[in-house]
């Protein structure tokens, strides 16, 4: 796309100059996020990474992030958490939840319903990112957090590289915690992360109780 920008035999319309144009800084983004996965996988590693713990609001964290991302427009996406601090490394679990938004999205047909949650839960937080698509093979659940790994049912046009899920694993790991992916009560598949940290809820009259369960 950007040699044939370049070329100057050709004479291209302003409609396909800026379509060109933004297919290419697509591909550019893509190609900046694989480079920083791949290098934040080496420093992890070398045991390079630290979590920098900080209070967060979890909400306005998730909000954020599905705001903000590209790849959920053939999606229906729905964030649902109460407005709760926890002590975690924010932009870690930036892409924590980046990376289970577009897995969801990669291995789901377009309209399919997604859910972005955080709860607290047990002296730490509860995220979890489920959709209603076709779920994970029991026998493919711990596989598919490896690097390199990719599941079944990737969509073709928004191929993977399998390193996302192991991101997501390592991150988690990172705070002491863990990733797991189950079913997803009334079909479909949820993807799980619990980090150990320190909660601060806002006062009880405006937050309702949260049930120990995520529910739908």
């Amino acid at each position: 796309m950007a040699l044939t920008l370049e070329r100057r035999d050709l004479r291209l319309s302003a409609e396909d100059s800026r379509d060109l144009m933004r297919r290419l800084a697509a591909n550019a983004r893509k190609l900046a996020e694989l480079l920083a996965d791949l290098l934040d996988l080496d420093r992890l590693d070398r045991g390079m990474l630290e979590p920098k713990r900080a209070p967060t609001d979890l909400r306005q964290l998730l909000a954020r992030v599905v705001h903000e991302s590209d790849v959920v427009a053939d999606h229906v996406v729905e964030v649902r958490a109460e407005p709760f601090e926890a002590s975690i490394d924010a932009s870690k679990v930036e892409r924590i939840v980046e990376n289970l938004l577009l897995n969801a999205v990669r291995h789901t047909p377009m309209g399919t319903r997604v859910w972005v949650r955080a709860q607290p839960e047990d002296d730490g937080v509860l995220i979890a990112v489920d959709d209603a698509g076709p779920g994970v093979p029991v026998h493919l659940r711990e596989q598919i957090f490896g690097t390199f790994v990719r599941g079944p049912n990737a969509n073709s046009h928004a191929p993977g590289v399998g390193i996302g899920l192991s991101l997501v694993a390592r991150f988690a790991e990172l705070h002491g915690g863990r990733a797991w992916v189950e079913d997803r009560s009334g079909g479909g598949a949820s993807f799980r992360v619990f980090l150990p940290a320190e909660i601060r809820q806002e006062a009880e009259s405006e937050v309702p109780a949260v049930p120990s369960e995520l529910p739908l």
